[in-house]
C-alpha cells in the first residue's frame, strides 16, 4: 500500500483542483482522484478497481506525485492535430491552394477545385497529419482563409484589355453625368 500524506494547504489545493478539473479535463480529474483516494488510505489495486485503471498506472502516478507534488501531475500535450497545423501559415496555404488539386500526384484526382475532403487528403498524404474537416475549417479561418462560393471571372486574352475596360468605364461615367 502506498499512502500519500497531505498537509492542510495541499488538501485545500487538491479540493480546488478537483473542483476545476471535474468540469474541464477528465484525465486531470482522474489523476487528482487517485491522489485523493491514496491519501484516504486505499491501496493501488483498490484505486485501480474503483477507477477502471491498471494498478501500475496508479502506482506510477502516486510515485510522480510523491517526487514532484502537484507539478508532477501536469500533463504534456501529445501533439494534437490542430497544434501541428499551426506550423503552416497563410502563405503556405496560399501557395498550396492556388494550385489545382490535380497537380498533386498523391491526391490522384482530376479535380481542379479544392474541397475540404481534398484538403484533408492533402494534409494526410503530404503533411502526415490526421485531421477532421472541422479542424481544417477552424485552422484555415484562424490563418485568414474563408470559404465561399467560387466566382466566375472572365478575362480577355487581349493584353490591352484592362486599359480598354477602364476607358469604357470612364465613358459610361461621363455619359451618366450628362444624362
Amino acid at each position: 500500500m502506498v499512502r500519500i500524506n497531505l498537509n492542510k494547504s495541499e488538501l485545500k489545493e487538491l479540493a480546488e483542483r478537483l473542483k476545476r478539473a471535474k468540469s474541464q479535463n477528465t484525465l486531470v480529474y482522474l489523476d487528482l482522484k487517485i491522489i485523493e483516494l491514496a491519501h484516504q488510505g486505499k491501496s493501488a489495486p483498490q484505486i485501480a478497481k474503483l477507477l477502471g485503471l491498471h494498478a501500475n498506472t496508479v502506482r506510477n502516478l502516486i510515485k510522480k506525485f510523491q517526487a514532484h507534488r502537484f507539478e508532477g501531475l501536469t500533463r504534456k500535450p501529445r501533439g494534437k492535430p490542430e497544434e501541428k497545423l499551426k506550423a503552416y501559415d497563410k502563405g503556405y496555404w496560399e501557395d498550396v491552394l492556388s494550385q489545382p488539386p490535380s497537380s498533386f500526384e498523391k491526391l490522384e484526382t482530376p479535380d481542379q477545385n479544392w474541397s475540404y475532403e481534398l484538403i484533408q487528403q492533402y494534409i494526410e498524404k503530404y503533411l502526415q497529419i490526421k485531421v477532421t474537416i472541422s479542424t481544417i475549417w477552424n485552422h484555415l479561418r484562424r490563418v485568414g482563409f474563408t470559404s465561399g462560393r467560387a466566382k466566375l471571372s472572365i478575362t480577355s486574352p487581349d493584353p490591352d484589355y484592362q486599359v480598354k475596360r477602364q476607358r469604357l468605364e470612364t465613358l459610361k461615367k461621363k455619359q451618366s453625368m450628362t444624362a
